[in-house]
């Protein structure tokens, strides 16, 4: 009995990560008028890794999150303004590259989430396609991405 005793008082409650706990957050940005920085200006687009995997399409956005490497300090991505669209005012095919790097910062959680990672220090160049930049500017807005609810960036086109 002495025994049922003591290892009932020894056990944990089960260590269960709630799904309302924080996780590596993505890059939020936005999209805003070229002639208006004021008025978001909605655009189909594809993403993708230099080596076209993994490819991300957004439709009729003006805001969207794509994710970061957590295992180095950069990320490259290929943003294809309105693929494939023949009747668009703007190239078909254009296709801008952003860099963006940063200094990633593993942050403890807990035993059952593990880490997740907030990237500081962001920085971005954007290499223009080969038929010139769709991507007028780029304003960042936040340069710590810690979570999901700010714009980090605001790309205007």
């Amino acid at each position: 009995m002495l025994a049922v005793l003591a290892l009932s008082l020894s056990c944990e409650r089960d260590d269960i990560c709630a799904t309302s706990t924080p996780t590596t957050p993505q890059l939020t940005m936005s999209f805003l008028d070229a002639d208006n920085i004021n008025e978001t200006k909605s655009l189909n687009i594809n993403i993708y890794k230099r080596d076209i995997s993994d490819s991300i399409t957004y439709t009729d956005a003006s805001t969207i999150q794509v994710p970061l490497r957590t295992d180095t300090t950069a990320t490259v991505l290929v943003f294809v303004k309105n693929p494939n669209n023949l009747v668009a005012a703007e190239n078909p095919n254009n296709a801008d590259t952003l860099i963006f790097t940063y200094t990633p910062q593993e942050t403890f959680i807990s035993r059952a989430c593990g880490y997740k990672v907030v990237f500081n220090n962001l920085n971005i160049q954007v290499n223009p396609g080969s038929d010139g930049r769709w991507i007028d500017d780029f304003i960042i807005n936040n340069r710590t991405i810690a979570d999901e609810d700010t714009t980090h960036v605001f790309i205007r086109h």
